[in-house]
């Protein structure tokens, strides 16, 4: 039988969704991820009886997605371990024996785990959305805001991109504990550490490349939630995706050359 992507992918997909981790990770993310923008949204409520300002729009669509900036780690780690685990497990020996072009393993495990996550993100950051304003009340925003739908598909498409991060990462390192310790060194302390370091005329610059505030700025609405000047959010859609791109096509290259 002749090897094809749609046949690769098949097997991907396959692999995806027949893992039991895959539903728990997820399934759980999502839980926590609406959870906490529930308690967001009871929080910042309670502040305005409080006595503190309302939020305006910019704040009320930053306090939905404030959970994000926490569930991105899992996600990250979701796409390490499509690679990583096989490795774990010994299986990484037939893939490749059965695709010894290499390439169309990590394409295919890219589209398989896209295709899982565009949507379930979607829902989950829309979902957030919701819960979070709906604990606002009249002091929340809606969707038909200016900007709002553009934050939720944002936020979607931030996480998704994360993902795709991870599974970079991972297929570069191979193991799980290193890909994923340089995994959170990328996406917390890296960026902590030089934020903190570079000159503050030089920090908006450099940081705006870095894919965390990327991210970030995906969903923020008028800059707001981020102590760095960003690029637009279409802008650092692309900075985050040249990222994607360059760590897998680096991890696909490094695969080519060396065994299982």
């Amino acid at each position: 039988m002749r090897l094809t992507f749609p046949r690769v992918l098949r097997s991907e997909w396959s692999k995806l969704l027949s893992l039991r981790s895959t539903w728990l990770t997820l399934g759980v993310m999502a839980v926590v991820t609406v959870g906490l923008a529930g308690a967001v949204g009871y929080g910042v409520h309670r502040s305005v009886l409080g006595g503190g300002g309302a939020p305006d729009v910019a704040r009320a669509v930053s306090a939905g997605f404030l959970p994000v900036d926490f569930v991105v780690l899992v996600v990250g780690v979701f796409g390490v371990l499509q690679m990583t685990g096989e490795y774990g497990t010994g299986s990484i020996r037939s893939t490749l024996t059965a695709v010894p072009r290499r390439w169309p393993v990590v394409c295919a495990k890219a589209v398989a785990q896209a295709t899982l996550t565009v949507p379930l993100m979607t829902v989950v950051c829309l979902g957030s959305f919701l819960v979070c304003q709906a604990f606002l009340g009249a002091d929340g925003a809606s969707l038909g805001d200016p900007q709002v739908p553009r934050a939720v598909a944002g936020a979607a498409a931030g996480l998704v991109l994360t993902g795709l991060l991870g599974l970079g990462v991972g297929t570069l390192l191979r193991h799980s504990a290193g890909a994923i310790t340089a995994l959170v060194a990328a996406m917390f302390v890296g960026p902590a550490l030089l934020g903190a370091a570079l000159p503050a005329d030089r920090a908006d610059d450099v940081m705006r490349f870095v894919p965390t505030v990327a991210a970030q700025a995906m969903y923020s609405v008028d800059g707001s939630g981020n102590p760095f000047k960003t690029f637009s959010p279409a802008v650092s859609a692309l900075v985050l995706a040249g990222w994607v791109a360059l760590l897998l096509l680096a991890g696909t290259l490094v695969l080519r050359r060396r065994d299982a």
